[in-house]
């Protein structure tokens, strides 16, 4: 079976759609001589919980963990239950208290592309140890946070492997991302970090045509879009 490594944020027992999606297709990869070997972090501070998410991993799927540091644990000291609204990306277009607007600017202008950039570079040597182990040639990243993408990033410049990009949402256009206070240079980072890997990557994924006529004026790039779907095997408990 050909090996690939996916590379996701989103894990059970974190809830929600972006975790479904991925959680689904490393079940059915199998069933087309895909061997899916998965990379998450350990200690991420997710804002939706599921935990019979749990249930539905396979037995059989070799997952690596890696652990983080989540700056939102901070964020939470001096926001409360504010901050996990925005770790989830439920964001004010304007007001709040000082406090709130402060952690708002910080968020949008120091943690480029989003708050969990901390793991990128470990990140990066750790998949670099399971690709050699492992004889992988192929990775795939999924996002949001966008952070995910440059890992794949930093594999393909190092190992030059194939890698696949699959974003849940876009980037730059994502309904909360203008209402994060960036500066002029820090809008122009997000474009360029965007531009990086919508080029670099060898293939393209979005779950919508917009998002991809959306790219598709933005890089050469191949893109096939996968919208989200169904998986009647998925009970609720």
């Amino acid at each position: 079976m050909t090996k690939v490594l996916v590379i996701t944020y989103y894990w059970p027992p974190a809830g929600g759609p972006g975790v479904q999606r991925w959680l689904s297709f490393v079940k059915y990869l199998p069933g087309f001589e895909i061997e899916p070997i998965v990379l998450i972090p350990e200690g991420a501070d997710y804002p939706i919980l599921d935990a019979s998410l749990s249930d539905e991993v396979p037995d059989s799927i070799e997952i690596h963990r890696l652990k983080i540091k989540e700056p939102y644990t901070v964020a939470r000291f001096f926001l409360g239950s504010k901050a996990r609204t925005m770790s989830s990306g439920i964001l004010k277009e304007s007001g709040g208290n000082l406090a709130e607007r402060l952690a708002l600017w910080i968020r949008g202008n120091f943690f480029i592309p989003d708050a969990r950039k901390s793991w990128v570079k470990s990140a990066i040597r750790k998949a670099s140890q399971i690709v050699a182990d492992g004889d992988i040639g192929t990775v795939i990243t999924t996002g949001p946070p966008h952070s995910i993408h440059l890992i794949g990033l930093g594999l393909k410049k190092q190992l030059g492997l194939n890698w696949i990009a699959d974003f849940r949402d876009p980037w730059t256009s994502i309904g909360y991302h203008s209402k994060l206070r960036l500066t002029k240079s820090s809008q122009r980072k997000h474009k360029e970090l965007e531009s990086q890997v919508l080029n670099g990557a060898n293939k393209l994924i979005t779950t919508s045509r917009t998002t991809a006529e959306e790219f598709d004026k933005l890089t050469n790039s191949p893109i096939a879009v996968i919208t989200n779907g169904f998986d009647s095997t998925m009970e609720r408990r």
